[in-house]
């Protein structure tokens, strides 16, 4: 059991490309459940506890991180969350996040670092990477309490232009995705921008954006490009009828989304998962306010993609 092992409760949170290899970087939560909106946020907040007590690191080469059925009991996943960004997904991940039995794991940097192993070095094959994939999933979904039943992982919103590498990893893991109307999703992006909506912080090739395009200042017309890549991926996707595949949009609804997550899941929704609906998803502190009718800034281009993956489901 994990109580038995002295690693358990320690979870990978990095994975880093030095001159002398990979370097893992860890860090212990004692009994701190990961409830934070984001992955990140709950490191931060154990990494803060930690420095108090020591100002070294821990860390190892990834050769520990497949030694993980040696020292903890962990879920396999439950489900995955697509998603095209500010469409309900880390509302979805906080309500279910609720509850004692499920394990949320939301956009952590582990998971991408290891989908895009190769950009540092070519020479890790696909095996290798689904083996580290696999098991950094299995370090974030120990079974801590013994009440965790289900297990939740929420991707980055990049992560759609990985779903063929996914779905042949997890061919019969439920996959929900998550989308909006572009304009919707903009204006978001306009108060506080997402890392992919910023021109150069993410790799365009990662967008399938090919070469970057040029930028005047139109953080509108960038965004526009990236939602029409999304879009049309997404019918790429939902033209492969799997079913292990559901798609839904934000517009039917917060309530709606838990519902139809919940059913295509077969994971049990719990009273405080729709309380969790009356506070904003990024703070459960601040009410959720409707937001106000704004102009749709995105692109004809990106509104058309949108329009036609919606017309065909």
């Amino acid at each position: 059991m994990n109580k038995l092992s002295p690693l358990a409760n320690w979870i990978p949170f990095r994975l880093e490309k030095n001159r002398e290899g990979w370097l893992l970087k860890w860090l212990h939560l004692g009994g701190k459940r990961i409830t934070e909106p984001f992955f990140d946020d709950t490191i931060n907040y154990c990494r803060s506890i930690q420095k108090r007590v020591s100002r070294f690191e821990s860390c190892s080469g990834p050769a520990l991180l497949e030694a993980v059925t040696d020292h903890v009991t962990a879920l396999h996943p439950s489900a995955f969350v697509f998603h095209v960004s500010r469409c309900g997904s880390t509302l979805l991940s906080q309500a279910f996040a609720e509850s004692e039995s499920c394990i949320s794991i939301a956009e952590a940097p582990l998971l991408d670092e290891i989908l895009r192993c190769t950009e540092h070095d070519p020479s890790i094959d696909n095996a290798q990477r689904e083996d580290w994939f696999k098991a950094a999933l299995s370090w974030m979904g120990q079974i801590r309490t013994g009440r965790e039943s289900t297990y939740i992982v929420k991707l980055d919103s990049w992560h759609i232009h990985f779903y063929t590498v996914l779905r042949a990893w997890f061919p019969e893991v439920p996959f929900f995705f998550l989308t909006r109307r572009p304009g919707e999703i903009l204006a978001s992006h306009a108060k506080i921008r997402g890392i992919h909506m910023i021109p150069g912080m993410v790799n365009p090739l990662l967008l399938k954006m090919g070469k970057l395009p040029e930028f005047k200042g139109d953080f509108s017309s960038f965004g526009s490009d990236v939602l029409k890549h999304y879009y049309q991926e997404l019918q790429v996707i939902l033209a492969l009828d799997c079913r292990f595949n559901r798609f839904f949009d934000y517009s039917k609804g917060g309530r709606e989304m838990l519902e139809s997550f919940a059913e295509f899941t077969g994971i049990e929704l719990e009273e405080k998962m729709y309380e969790r609906l009356k506070f904003h998803s990024k703070s459960v502190g601040l009410d959720f306010e409707t937001e106000p009718e704004l102009p749709d800034l995105s692109s004809k281009a990106c509104q058309g993609a949108y329009q036609q993956f919606i017309n065909a489901f």
